[in-house]
């Protein structure tokens, strides 16, 4: 929750999970997206709009030259961001800066042919549903081999 150590101060975790990055303008939503990754022992970074993402992912980036476990592996994004930009051009930005990047799509917004198509072009790896009855068991099985 909000009173985390600092990451120096933290036991290692026994099992180390991926880094993932979440991406959502509601921070109930980060802390529940949070909740059920750190079960499978996900390291989280948070972010709340497209610009703190693209650092998120740029310092990952930079940390991972000394630390590859630094490297953010995932990431989960909300397309329903206000700020200077949306979840569109953030996806955008994202795989520009890496490629590989899977980016996992989690949106309240209905899975139109249109959408899907934007997202395919964009290289989104799934479109997940937030409004899922069942959205943690929907995170994790999408989580699983990626």
């Amino acid at each position: 929750g909000v009173f985390d150590a600092p990451e120096s101060e933290r036991e290692p975790e026994a099992a180390q999970g991926t880094r993932v990055l979440v991406i959502d303008d509601q921070p109930f939503f980060r802390m529940r997206i949070r909740d059920i990754l750190e079960q499978t022992h996900h390291e989280i970074v948070e972010a709340g709009d497209g610009i703190e993402a693209v650092r998120a992912l740029a310092a990952g980036q930079r940390a991972a030259a000394t630390n590859p476990a630094e490297r953010v592996a995932l990431a989960v994004l909300d397309l329903n961001m206000p700020g200077l930009i949306d979840g569109f051009q953030t996806l955008g930005v994202l795989k520009a800066m890496d490629e590989n990047l899977p980016v996992l799509i989690l949106t309240a917004s209905a899975p139109t042919p249109e959408l899907l198509k934007k997202l395919g072009q964009l290289k989104a790896k799934k479109y997940l549903n937030k409004s899922s009855k069942d959205l943690e068991e929907l995170l994790l099985r999408n989580l699983e081999g990626i």
